[in-house]
């Protein structure tokens, strides 16, 4: 019996489809901008999210430094959420190498609204009070459980953000799951953005890799800061490769992972082990346990379900292209089952 590994949409593997696609990627020096995938990936990516220009980076987390780097100057802030990626996981970047400081601000669902960010916003007219240079938001929510942002919701950020003279930027690391749940294209719900990541290592199923986008400037820019953060490599045709054809493939089958989400947030309501499941928006959930979180996972990983703890009685459960419609049904039934 193979185990079923719900920790996390990073797992994904590349298809034997796409292997073959990176097998035979022609290449050439991304540094010198002569990669012809890499270039393909780009322009791809840009003409979908709508922006002028695009660049691939190694990851999201590279993505939003990057970002933080060219919008923030040292020692103003990034106004963020709680419970952001950037702040929570991304290993202090913003502060360590970016020079800002995160501004944190509570938000229902990882939505952060005007009358909450007008609290905590340092006022221009006091010199002696750090400036507010940039507003990061997430879509996405990780760590609010994959919630997904409405367009009056994003109109909001992005009317406070021209206001208050905020460079805007959204980690959409799960940004199609996001266009999926909302009805939203990608183009739509970064349309206001000055720049938006998005990774296209995990619902989209390729090894590694993300795009960072924004206008023709911003990337010249952040092509200069990638290769000072050692982020400029070569013969990459292969990763883009895999990048282009996640984009052409893996789109679309999102909603199967958040249909599976949901038969396990069912199968959680069966077992009073759970408590305090709300319906998952896209393909993460996140679920209370009545006993200690690691007691949960121990028991579900002795019949082969692989999830992890948030904290101590918190377990989240992650679909992805990996997981299959037979793999979803032996996992809900091994929920039901759990005592």
């Amino acid at each position: 019996m193979h185990k079923i590994d719900l920790r996390s949409d990073t797992l994904t593997k590349p298809s034997e489809a796409m292997r073959k696609v990176m097998a035979h990627a022609e290449v050439g020096d991304d540094v010198y901008m002569e990669d012809p995938m890499v270039l393909q990936l780009e322009e791809k990516a840009a003409h979908i999210l709508g922006k002028e220009s695009a660049l691939f980076v190694s990851s999201g987390t590279m993505g939003n430094l990057i970002a933080a780097y060219i919008h923030a100057p040292r020692g103003t802030e990034v106004m963020m959420h709680e419970k952001a990626h950037t702040y929570r996981t991304e290993l202090s970047g913003i502060s360590a190498v970016a020079g800002a400081k995160p501004l944190l601000v509570a938000g229902e669902r990882g939505i952060l609204r005007r009358s909450a960010m007008e609290k905590f916003i340092s006022k221009r007219s006091i010199y002696y009070t750090e400036r507010t240079s940039a507003l990061f938001i997430e879509n996405t929510h990780n760590f609010c459980g994959g919630t997904v942002w409405s367009a009056l919701e994003l109109a909001e950020a992005a009317e406070f953000a021209t206001e208050y003279k905020l460079a805007l930027h959204m980690d959409g690391a799960r940004l199609f799951n996001a266009s999926i749940a909302s009805g939203l294209t990608a183009k739509e719900i970064v349309k206001d953005c000055d720049s938006a990541t998005f990774c296209l290592s995990k619902g989209l199923g390729a090894p590694v890799g993300a795009i960072l986008a924004g206008d023709r400037d911003f990337i010249l820019e952040a092509r200069r800061v990638r290769k000072m953060l050692g982020g400029g490599m070569r013969q990459i045709g292969m990763l883009a490769a895999a990048g282009i054809y996640a984009l052409d493939n893996n789109i679309d089958r999102l909603q199967e992972d958040h249909d599976h989400v949901r038969i396990l947030a069912d199968a959680c309501r069966e077992n009073s082990m759970f408590h305090n499941i709300v319906e998952p928006e896209t393909n993460i959930l996140f679920v209370d346990t009545v006993r200690p979180a690691m007691q949960i996972i121990e028991k579900l990983a002795h019949h082969k379900v692989i999830t992890m703890a948030l904290d101590a009685h918190t377990v989240r459960f992650v679909t992805h292209l990996d997981v299959s419609s037979a793999d979803i049904r032996r996992a809900a039934e091994v929920i039901r089952e759990l005592k």
